[in-house]
């Protein structure tokens, strides 16, 4: 139970307010319970004595006034308590979406997206539920049979402590069995979340599951999934409806009792007709709680499950935050500098090796070199996604663990590869950069990035809706728009990784030619997978495997005829598969027949 005290301690004033009128209301809707069978009481005793002591027709509309009351009560109780659980539901789906933000890219690397969709949405409208249901029928549960027992007791205490004695043992086996319910529930919260993670896998993969075949495995996958759901779910269920069984028993041996031994006594007259009539009446009210109760033990181990869940969310302590007395430098000069570095995502493994170099203001810098040579990983240290274990990452001359967060992000603009583009119109995503920027500025951004020649061919210009990724734009025509993103946000600082690697010539010079402009009185560092777009750079850094090998102009490195000049010959032969072979080199065309032989072997 802990977590679901923790959940109520988390509530703000308004909803636990809410909460507690919707107790009172439900308090009133059990007092009015308590009314008719005794209205009714006293009308068995003018029948059964021959004497009326008062109105027939007062009694009727007192009877009438109870059940307007009962349905006004009925109605707050429900309205105040669903109030509080939307009330929660927002305040927990923003809290845990603003918490998830502020944790570092290390914890989203170990988790899979739809297992954070299910955790942030599926199990905080568990506790919506269990908010708008379980608390106040909870309540409602312990004050009715109590008040209801004590109505008994001053008619026939012997009587109600016989016709009672069932449910301590009712009470026991429900607490036997709540440990077993909450752990298998536990199990499908889990499970849901799997099934949903696999899903929304392969919902992002559908071009890849579609290219290599794979359509009957990965539904076999998902099916296999939703079996292990199924099948938890279904055992969960069994279990959490033996409760209500054994309430529904219980409450039918107590009204046996009833029958039996208040029938003898109202036989041998120690009883009256109407008090028999009023036990067996109530005796229905005050085992029904307990069934409500046993049917709400459902909704509670759901609850406890996705509480614990969701606290387990917001648990989760960032890694990379600003600091108690975060810098904000008020005229940096807008330097770059590794120190040092050594960093690995996992610590065993590193990635980059004491690695040093710096970026004065203004300069252009490429960073070049294989595939997992550590060039994105810089990109990802500038702007602090990651710490590094070793050394210092500096900008504008000040460790980035001393700088305020939001300012250092502030001050970087990035054009990557691959372009996330939101569900949104194009002059959205282009706002994106920044949100307050004018009409005028954000077609401005447009044009400069070459990208409003093909918005003003498509139908609604600015204004229609590109969808998640951007899925109806060609590769070409979504890197402008990450282009004149970054001229909107006018970051001293750019940061351009591979940015034209994937779109084909034509294209890439009009990006080019948006880079141009977009280097303007910027510190730039370029990330390069065409060697042909750094020529211009006034200095070019070649890393191999984490390490600086190699730095100077295009054309000094290619005098010093060492790793990069290895790289210009190599993409020379990949654009133009036609090279001057030198002496004993092996020709292009025997490189692919070597390959295929290599590969029909490997086959």
């Amino acid at each position: 139970m802990a977590p679901i005290f923790r959940l109520v301690a988390l509530m703000g004033g308004a909803p636990r307010r809410q909460v507690a009128l919707s107790i009172l209301f439900g308090a009133l809707f059990a007092a009015t319970t308590l009314i008719p069978p005794l209205l009714i009481r006293q009308l068995l005793l003018w029948l059964t004595t021959g004497t009326v002591g008062g109105s027939l027709l007062g009694l009727a509309l007192l009877l009438l006034s109870v059940y307007l009351v009962r349905g006004v009560c009925r109605y707050w109780y429900g309205c105040f308590s669903h109030r509080a659980a939307y009330a929660v539901l927002h305040d927990l789906l923003v809290r845990v979406y603003e918490h998830l933000q502020r944790l570092s890219h290390r914890f989203y690397n170990e988790q899979r997206t739809g297992s954070l969709i299910s955790r942030s949405v599926n199990d905080i409208e568990a506790i919506e539920d269990f908010i708008a249901h379980g608390i106040p029928d909870l309540a409602l549960a312990a004050i009715l049979p109590l008040a209801m027992v004590v109505v008994l007791a001053l008619i026939d205490p012997l009587l109600t402590l016989v016709v009672v004695a069932p449910l301590p043992f009712a009470a026991f086996l429900i607490y036997r069995f709540s440990g077993d319910v909450r752990r298998m529930w536990r199990r499908v919260r889990s499970g849901v979340a799997a099934l949903v993670a696999q899903v929304q896998d392969n919902f992002a993969g559908m071009t890849e599951i579609k290219s290599f075949g794979r359509e009957r495995e990965q539904a076999a996958l998902v099916a296999r999934r939703s079996a292990e759901f199924r099948d938890a779910s279904v055992n969960a269920n069994n279990l959490s409806l033996l409760p209500a069984a054994i309430v529904e028993v219980t409450g039918g041996v107590g009204v046996l009792l009833a029958v039996w031994i208040g029938g003898g006594f109202a036989l041998t007259g120690r009883l009256s007709v109407a008090d028999l009539f009023v036990f067996i009446a109530y005796l229905g009210y005050i085992y029904q709680p307990f069934l409500k109760l046993a049917d709400l033990s459902d909704i509670l181990h759901k609850a406890a499950s996705s509480i614990e869940r969701v606290f387990a969310l917001l648990d989760e302590t960032p890694e990379i935050v600003s600091p108690p007395q975060a810098l904000t430098p008020p005229a940096p000069r807008w330097t770059l500098e590794l120190r040092n570095v050594t960093f690995g995502y996992q610590e065993e493994t590193a990635v980059l090796h004491d690695l040093s170099f710096r970026v004065e203001e203004g300069q252009m810098v490429a960073l070049v070199g294989a595939t997992g040579a550590g060039k994105t990983t810089i990109q990802r240290l500038l702007a602090r996604f990651y710490d590094p274990q070793q050394g210092s990452v500096l900008v504008a001359g000040h460790d980035v663990r001393t700088l305020d967060l939001g300012w250092l992000r502030r001050q970087i603009a990035a054009v990557l590869q691959d372009v996330f583009l939101f569900h949104g119109t194009v002059r959205e995503n282009i706002l994106f950069g920044r949100p307050d920027a004018t009409e005028e500025e954000m077609v401005a951004a447009a044009r400069a990035a070459n990208a409003d020649e093909f918005i003003d061919r498509l139908p609604q210009g600015y204004d229609p809706v590109i969808g998640e990724r951007g899925v109806p734009l060609s590769g070409g025509q979504k890197q402008p728009l990450s282009i004149a993103r970054a001229l909107l946000k006018d970051a001293p600082i750019l940061v351009l990784d591979e940015a034209t690697s994937s779109v084909d010539v034509a294209t890439e010079a009009l990006i080019q030619e948006a880079f141009t402009r977009l280097l303007r009185r910027r510190t730039t560092l370029v990330i390069a997978h065409r060697l042909a777009t750094i020529r211009n750079a006034d200095r070019i850094l070649v890393l191999d495997q984490g390490r600086l090998v190699e730095q100077g102009t295009h054309e000094s490195l290619l005098a010093l005829n060492g790793c990069y000049a290895q790289l210009v010959r190599t993409q020379q032969v990949t654009d133009e598969w036609q090279l001057e072979p030198e002496p004993g080199a092996v020709q292009p065309l025997q490189a692919v027949d070597f390959v295929s032989k290599e590969v029909s072997r490997a086959i």
